[in-house]
This record gives structure tokens, sequence and C-alpha cells, in this order.
């Protein structure tokens, strides 16, 4: 996943002028007006979701540094959910990667 940051090309780690320097810096070079050849929608749509997520980190960048976090772990942790097929009278014991153990009824089992 792409962030802000590799976008604009710029460290996560930059003090919050240098941020502010390289998303403007990326708007001289990617806006339409600046550049002709990037008319196309995507680079409008881009250019629009790059704006977003400025928005979010000017007005609070640890909301946006918090978020991509949690977006990185959920790439690396694979499957969230998974459907297990039981076969009648059978028992299993699940537990869940928080540490919450699920146990099922004869009924839920149905």
């Amino acid at each position: 996943m792409k962030s802000f940051y590799d976008i604009i090309e710029i460290e996560e780690t930059a003090n919050f002028d240098d941020v502010k320097k390289a998303y403007f810096r990326f708007l001289r070079a990617e806006h339409p007006d600046k550049n002709p050849q990037n008319k196309s929608s995507s680079a409008t749509e881009l250019l629009k979701a790059v704006g977003q997520i400025w928005e979010q980190v000017k007005s609070n960048r640890v909301i946006y540094d918090s978020w991509l976090r949690e977006q990185r772990l959920r790439e690396t942790q694979g499957t969230i959910g998974e459907t297990i097929e039981l076969e009648r009278n059978q028992e299993i014991e699940e537990y869940c990667r928080c540490g919450a153990e699920f146990n099922l009824t004869q009924e839920e089992k149905m």
C-alpha cells in the first residue's frame, strides 16, 4: 500500500514543514494546470485523494499516522476471519488472536 508519504516522496519521520513543502512540490509537478499531460481522470482522482489526505495530515497528523500503522498491520496479519465447515456432532476449539475463546452451542452449530 502506498502511503501519502510515498506519493509525495518524503520520509514518514520528516517534520511538518518538510512534509508541507513536499506536498506543494508534488502539486506543482502533478497538477493538470502545471502539467497538461496529467489531465486523465486517474491523475485527477490521485490529486483529489492526496488533497483529502493532506487536509487530515494538516489538521491532525497523528490520526493519519495511526491509521497508516493500522493498515500496515492488517496487511501483515493475514486473515481476520475465516469460515470453518463442521461435520455434525464434531467438537472444535478455536481461539481468536485477541485471546478470546468462542464456544458454540449445538443450536448455533446448525
